[in-house]
This record gives C-alpha cells, sequence and structure tokens, in this order.
C-alpha cells in the first residue's frame, strides 16, 4: 500500500485530523524561506502532544530542511529539539549530509532530466535506511524555489527512477483530484503533498487531507 506523507504542517489541529485520517507521516518545514516554516520548538509541542494523545498510532515525524547555511549540528538541533523521527534534505551540495545527523536523513531530488534523475538518485539514495523510511524523494524541477511549487514530477522521471530506488516517496503539485492517477502509473512506495491538500499556504482543508489520503487508500488498498 502507497504511503502518504502530509507535509507543512503549522498547528496542532491540522496535524491532529492528518493522523486521524490515516496519514503515514507528517512533514514539518524548518525552512524559514517557506510559507509553511514552523519553529522546531513549536514543532516539538505540537509532536509531543500528538505522541501523548495517539502513541502507538502515531505516524513518522519528518523535518524539512534546505541546506542551505546550515551545519550539520544546527539540523542536529533542529530535530532533537523538535522530536522528529527524521530529516528531509532538500539542495544537498553533497551525499555526505546524509550521514552523522541525530536522526536517520534522506534526500530530495529536483532532476531537470531522466539523466539527471539517474545521477542524483547514484548519488544520493541511502537503501540501507530503516523499512519505514523513503531511500529517495522526487519533487518538480523549480530554477528557484525549493518545493510547494504546485508543479508535477515529470512521470517519465519517475517512472524511471521507480526502477532503481528502493523506496521511492514522489512529490510535486499532488491533489486529491489527480494523486489517484499518479499512484496507479508509477507506482511509487509514497506520496507526500503540502499546497495540494491547504485552503491557504500553512493551513489545512480537511476536506482535502481527507480526500487526499482516501484516494491514495482506495488505489492502493
Amino acid at each position: 500500500m502507497t504511503k502518504v506523507k502530509i507535509c507543512g504542517l503549522t498547528n496542532l489541529d491540522d496535524a491532529r485530523v492528518a493522523v486521524v485520517d490515516g496519514a503515514d507521516f507528517l512533514g514539518f518545514i524548518f525552512y524559514m524561506g517557506s510559507q509553511r516554516y514552523i519553529v522546531p520548538g513549536k514543532a516539538g509541542e505540537i509532536i509531543a502532544q500528538l505522541r501523548g494523545d495517539y502513541d502507538r498510532d502515531m505516524p513518522v515525524c519528518v523535518g524539512v530542511f534546505v541546506v542551505k547555511d546550515l551545519t550539520r549540528a544546527e539540523i542536529s538541533e533542529a530535530c532533537r529539539v523538535s522530536g522528529v523521527d527524521a530529516a528531509q534534505l532538500v539542495a544537498l551540495p553533497d551525499p555526505d549530509w546524509l550521514d552523522n545527523l541525530s536522526v536517520p536523513a534522506f534526500a530530495a531530488i529536483r532532476p531537470e532530466s531522466a539523466l539527471d534523475a539517474s545521477d542524483q538518485a547514484l548519488r544520493f539514495e541511502r537503501k540501507a535506511l530503516p523499512e519505514h523510511l523513503p531511500t529517495l524523494l522526487l519533487d518538480a524541477f523549480h530554477p528557484t524555489l525549493y518545493g510547494g511549487t504546485g508543479h508535477v514530477a515529470s512521470e517519465a522521471i519517475t517512472q524511471s527512477l521507480k526502477k532503481s530506488v528502493k523506496r521511492l516517496m514522489l512529490a510535486g503539485g499532488l491533489t486529491p483530484e489527480n494523486v489517484a492517477h499518479y499512484v496507479e502509473r508509477t507506482q511509487p512506495w509514497a506520496v507526500d503533498v503540502a499546497s495540494g491538500t491547504e485552503s491557504a499556504p500553512g493551513k489545512k482543508d480537511y476536506q482535502k487531507v481527507r480526500d487526499f489520503i482516501g484516494a491514495v487508500k482506495h488505489v492502493t488498498g
């Protein structure tokens, strides 16, 4: 069954809806340039409350970082303060950034072509990550933005990566209306959504959250 990550969470109510409706991952964006930025301490309060309420039903919590003017120590500290289970690293300059952090980390790539995708997958995929985590995330290419563009990743690129990547998470432009199509066509291990389930940046539309998760589970369940 394809797993679902509800990303860009900024408040407890939205996160609670994602948990209740069956999300497998909760994403918190720790990049200050994002409209969905959340302070690690506030994310930590949300995560602690949810863990107290849902215990074994708690999704995997992921901190999203753009590796720009950051150190490993800063990323590790944000993960510690927030209590996330894993880190998603965007715009990696070097594969070594995935190592020696306080939590397991996977890369998000935004390739311009199938050839670029293959090259980046060889460099950045971490096949040895625990089985509950993706080994690589594929997002749509954009020359200046690091995510949340509303653009859909190339289906051809997705298909090419699916053949070699162990656990591929697909992101970029997914909505309740189109996610079933992309899941059926490309069969990713997981899908990731932020803007496609919002009423405004950083605020979830609860019906869209339910419809998105329901569409994925209907296709693969």
